[in-house]
């Protein structure tokens, strides 16, 4: 994207965020229980329809709002919305999870804890009902605050996810200091799983490291009928990825899993 289109992208986002998110809206991607097919949970996720450039992927607006300032505001915004229709879907299915993905700039305000506290305090809902989904790398990256603020997350009762395990240099540190109950294994490494028909070790090694230190799996990217088959009987608790369906409307997801 060219720089004066990019200047008038971050104008319109910041236009967006300060007229209630306009135009943003929460998409749910179901996170499937492998050994009985039944529904997990769902992590959500922000998509934005711009009413200049139509959809934007996370991957440019996400890095504009953490340089403009303005993802703070989103996290917040997407929390109590995921955590408004856990409310609703608890109704249906009481052991439902719902995941949100928080950022380093998100925690690193003091005031995020607290804001989830108060909202899950709001709506009544049991805090072991919502997952945080954090970064593999940013808890030991963060220093000594980063530990704090994810030990102060666990305080508030909420589940922790460590996100993309395995993509970068700290996964086994923070597999082994931090109080994550849930290990997303980074979605790059299912092709290893499917690969020679499953024979392949590499994700089978990781699901038994994690799981001798007390941790459950889920194994991102799952798209095909194959990569299902490969990996299906490697006692991995959770998976998620198009094989099971894509990010929908919250209406569809009710819909068609619920």
């Amino acid at each position: 994207m060219e720089s004066l289109d990019r200047t008038e992208l971050d104008f319109l986002l910041r236009d967006s965020v300060e007229n209630g998110f306009r135009g943003f809206a929460v998409s749910y991607q179901p996170q499937i229980r492998t050994g009985t097919g039944r529904l997990y949970g769902a992590e959500a996720l922000a998509r934005w329809r711009c009413a200049r450039f139509g959809n934007v992927g996370p991957d440019v607006f996400i890095p504009m709002m953490e340089e403009n300032g303005k993802i703070v505001e989103l996290g917040k915004w997407i929390f109590r919305k995921a955590a408004e229709q856990c409310q609703k879907w608890r109704g249906i299915q009481p052991d439902f999870r719902m995941s949100v993905n928080l950022s380093c700039r998100h925690l690193e305000k003091a005031d995020m804890k607290q804001f989830a506290r108060i909202t899950l305090q709001r709506l009544g809902l049991p805090a072991r009902n919502m997952m945080v989904e954090l970064t593999e790398s940013w808890p030991v990256s963060g220093g000594k605050e980063g530990e704090e603020l994810v030990f102060g997350l666990q305080e508030t009762g909420m589940g922790l996810a460590m996100d993309d395990f395995g993509s970068g240099y700290s996964s086994l540190l923070s597999l082994q200091k931090f109080p994550f109950q849930l290990v997303k294994i980074d979605k790059d490494f299912v092709k290893f799983a499917a690969k020679d028909g499953g024979q392949d070790d590499f994700v089978p090694s990781l699901t038994r490291l994690c799981h001798s230190v007390g941790r459950q799996v889920c194994l991102e990217g799952v798209e095909t009928g194959e990569e299902y088959e490969a990996v299906r009987r490697l006692g991995i608790e959770v998976m998620q990825g198009y094989y099971f369906g894509r990010p929908v409307p919250a209406e569809e997801f009710e819909r068609l899993y619920l």
